[in-house]
């Protein structure tokens, strides 16, 4: 039996995985070489405490005013477009007190999922990407940001999780290299984190040592299809210019995975399927030795800012621009990134390798973006295409891909082997929007 994976991204290569694993020919697509997709400049987080969807309350009219700051964290560049407008209608639509609460559990459910199947990876000898199991903290230093993650607290309590509430003082002791400046915090002792870079370069490893057949360079260009099935994806070569190179090949598929990120919807569109989706520009930077050791992965909850610990490392990101996809750098959201550290953590800010990012050249060159396939209500398109009985989509993760990464791939396998799924996936159906 043979699975075509369409995208190298985590999500694709995850499925690729658990696909092999179950004993299916895999071939993989990918448009690129499999070093430069979203997840590279990933913050690692493998959170539970992250089961409220992008879709929430108060998210639009937050956004509606971030708009007004090139620094802010929230950003939609004005377009005609009609998809950015229906993705943001749908948007406005789900972010309900409802979907919120209806989304929790089977969002939870995914997490943790994924993190056991990640900790198995860990513990498997195949690889070695800083597994840490420290807890995640999110920190607010305003009195409406206290109560809404207090708010968050009692739910994940009452879901199971395991979390302290943190005063300033018990703040400062948490992190004493930090000068923390914040009203509290919240820990979530359940979530973990990894080096998704060393993640992403092993994976492809591991997957060729064991048969997986990974094409780069290629770009799928439609399907053949017959009796309602994918019975062939063509595709073709996007290295080569000579006429002869970039002919259109085909390969023969039993299945087909749709796992290629914020390019999903338009291919998803080339097999007759309807997936509204947007891409979110998301910005990083990462420190090399800094001197000043953060002991917590966390998140300003204001800001929208997130700082990851590695041995020798520091990443620090932040923003969603929603729009077209571009090269282009906006250096002053990055630099209210930067800015956001200091108000939170000095101490951090403090750090000689921190504060060498203050010459713009310096960050410009240092800083790295990557796009979110975002789905319109937060929740990631996970199941079988409503056109053909044969394709399988696994996308639309929003900023938490690497979280339900090995999740998600190990869904798709037991989707295409029809197994009984180790979790319900009917909320995440692709075909929601398209009833």
């Amino acid at each position: 039996m043979r699975a075509i994976i369409i995208g190298g991204g985590v999500i694709g290569l995850s499925a690729a995985y658990y696909l092999q694993q179950d004993g299916w020919e895999v071939t993989l697509l990918e448009r690129g070489d499999l070093t430069d997709n979203c997840s590279f400049g990933n913050m690692g987080y493998l959170s539970p405490s992250h089961f409220v969807p992008l879709a929430s309350p108060g998210v639009v009219g937050q956004g509606l005013l971030w708009l007004l700051n090139p620094e802010s964290p929230f950003y939609i560049r004005p377009s005609l477009d009609w998809k950015l407008f229906d993705w943001g209608l749908k948007f406005m639509r789900a972010a309900t007190p409802a979907h919120v609460e209806r989304s929790a559990r089977p969002l939870l459910d995914l997490l943790l999922l994924s993190k056991a199947e990640t900790k198995g990876w860990a513990d498997s000898g195949l690889f070695d990407f800083d597994y840490t199991e420290h807890g995640c903290v999110m920190w607010y230093n305003t009195p409406k940001g206290k109560k809404s993650e207090l708010a968050t607290a009692r739910r994940a309590e009452d879901l199971g999780l395991r979390v302290t509430i943190l005063n300033p003082e018990q703040a400062q002791a948490l992190e004493p290299n930090a000068k923390v400046q914040v009203l509290g915090g919240v820990l979530y002792h359940d979530d973990a984190h990894l080096y998704p870079n060393a993640l992403m370069e092993q994976l492809p490893n591991v997957l060729q040592r064991r048969g997986v057949q990974l094409l780069r360079h290629c770009e799928v260009v439609g399907f053949e299809c017959a009796n309602g099935r994918i019975s062939k994806v063509r595709y073709r070569s996007t290295k080569s210019t000579g006429a002869a190179n970039n002919a259109e090949e085909r390969l023969v598929a039993d299945v087909v995975v749709l796992a290629a990120g914020s390019w999903s919807a338009h291919l998803a569109r080339l097999s007759g399927e309807y997936l509204p989706m947007m891409p979110g520009k998301g910005y990083s930077v990462t420190v090399e030795a800094p001197q000043r050791r953060l002991n917590y992965p966390c998140i300003f909850k204001e800001a929208k800012v997130a700082l990851t610990p590695w041995p020798n490392r520091l990443r620090i990101g932040s923003t969603m621009e929603i729009g077209h996809m571009d090269n282009r750098i906006r250096l002053r959201r990055v630099q209210g990134i930067l800015r956001a550290v200091k108000q939170y953590m000095p101490g951090i800010a403090e750090d000689p390798s921190v504060r060498a990012l203050q010459d713009a050249e310096v960050l410009r060159q240092r800083a790295w973006f990557g796009y979110r396939p975002l789905s319109a209500d937060g929740l990631p398109y996970l199941g079988f295409g409503r056109a053909h009985r044969n394709l399988i989509i696994a996308t639309g993760h929003c900023m938490i891909g690497v979280s339900m990464a090995a999740g998600s791939g190990k869904l798709v396998a037991e989707l295409a082997s029809g197994r009984p799924t180790s979790i319900s996936v009917e909320p995440f159906d692709p075909k929601r929007y398209s009833r």
